[in-house]
């Protein structure tokens, strides 16, 4: 008697945790469409990102060249002033 008591106790709690576990899949499986879409929104952004700072960095480059053609613009007018 006691034996069939914790065997049905035992299958009782296996169906009670399988129940749980089950709606714990069911309700990860229910974010899994919004997660994508975070993730799908996320990698569109890096790569905006990602332009943007090619851009910004083609814009320093420029300002770098134009910085050095006036210094050395001013060196040779110095040059030329002190002769």
């Amino acid at each position: 008697m006691v034996g069939v008591i914790g065997v049905a106790t035992t299958k009782y709690l296996t169906s009670v945790r399988l129940r749980r576990l089950t709606d714990r899949v069911h309700r990860e499986h229910a974010d899994t469409p919004e997660l994508r879409q975070n993730l799908f929104l996320v990698e569109e952004k890096e790569s905006q990102l990602n332009k943007e700072a090619e851009r910004l960095e083609q814009n320093v480059q420029g300002m770098r060249s134009v910085v050095s053609n006036l210094e050395r613009s001013l060196q040779r007018h110095a040059r030329g002033s002190s002769n």
